[in-house]
């Protein structure tokens, strides 16, 4: 189950015998099925960084917003899944605490047997109290409720919404829940408190100067996660518009100051590390620090298997014991229909 919006329901297309009669049978041979599923297919303004049979998987633009250059990344909700990871220095763990498939660094023997997409910035440290968190059954930081909170499923999909006892649903299954602050972005407008006077409660900026770099994070109307940031100063309502220009129904906001924003989206499905040509201009880092190691939280998106039958899903986490629960890939395939592609777009 992925974010309102999704098209969940396909167009079931029989293809049955011709008219005639059936003689000495006892009974009728069975009537092939095929189901009829939609393409992610491109759409106006944005260019397409990765595709695959099902169609896009993540594409990206740059919205101007009174002459601020906002980068701009969308991973399509039926084409992509999203794993978290925790970094080397924070959230703090202990040793052997979190297994390879949420550690530092990209795990490339689990995400690259899919293939990765995307990867991109976590939120804020835990010493600045903007939420909680929890990986693989472990939580990191106490979950704080009525703060904005993305949830990832054990088949890699996502919810976004504010922490309450009934988030994400009890048939989400989360093996992973980042919060960060309140929300930038409900019900397709910018909050309120996003045009707060107080820029302070957004984070705390470099020498008190409200105008910093800033990134954020949100889900269109069609269930799609769009990551918006630039190294340009803006106030919080400035990243929430550029949300909002990037179609975002809902919204929170990641990392702030020059040094955390960093972003990188592939040309190609990397089964072992490569670059991300796509990235925020005079970014500080290069994403390719995620296949190596870092010391903040990230987010590393990978590419559904091309058959619509098969998914990428995980083991998922059974109780919070406070011990981690692993979480590698599989894949696994439905058995029915087969499945062919229509013509139709579920970008908008």
């Amino acid at each position: 189950m992925r974010s309102t919006g999704i098209l969940a329901a396909s167009a079931l297309v029989l293809a049955g015998f011709a008219s005639g009669t059936v003689l000495n049978h006892a009974r009728a041979t069975p009537v092939a099925t095929t189901t009829t599923i939609p393409l992610e297919r491109p759409q106006t303004n944005w260019k397409v960084a990765t595709a695959s049979s099902r169609g896009v998987m993540v594409d990206y633009r740059m919205i101007d917003l009174a002459g601020v250059q906002f980068r701009t990344i969308r991973l399509r909700a039926r084409t992509t899944i999203l794993r978290w990871h925790v970094g080397y220095l924070d959230p703090p763990t202990h040793a052997g605490e979190i297994p390879a498939d949420a550690g530092s660094s990209i795990n490339w023997p689990n995400e690259g047997l899919a293939g990765v997409v995307a990867v991109f910035n976590g939120g804020f440290k835990v010493a600045a109290t903007a939420g909680g968190s929890m990986v693989d059954g472990v939580t990191l930081s106490p979950l704080i409720r009525g703060d904005m909170t993305l949830a990832i499923s054990a088949a890699g999909h996502w919810k976004m919404g504010l922490w309450e006892p009934d988030f994400p649903g009890p048939t989400f299954h989360a093996i992973a829940y980042r919060q960060n602050l309140g929300p930038l972005i409900a019900n397709a407008k910018v909050t309120s408190i996003a045009r707060s006077t107080d820029p302070l409660i957004w984070g705390s900026p470099l020498h008190n100067r409200p105008l910093e770099p800033r990134s954020a994070l949100g889900i269109d109307a069609h269930g799609n996660l769009v990551y918006v940031a630039t190294m340009t100063g803006v106030l919080p309502s400035q990243i929430a518009s550029a949300l909002l220009a990037a179609g975002a129904v809902e919204g929170m906001e990641l990392d702030i100051n020059p040094f955390w924003p960093i972003v990188g989206a592939s040309f190609h499905v990397l089964h072992s590390p490569g670059i991300f040509p796509v990235q925020i201009p005079y970014s500080e880092h290069n994403p390719t620090i995620y296949s190596t190691g870092w010391e903040r939280d990230f987010f590393v998106a990978v590419a559904e298997p091309g058959n619509w039958n098969c998914s990428w899903t995980s083991t998922g986490v059974g109780r919070l014991t406070g011990v981690a629960q692993p979480q590698p890939l599989h894949k696994v395939c439905a058995v029915g229909p087969s499945a062919v592609a229509a013509t139709t777009s579920t970008a908008g």
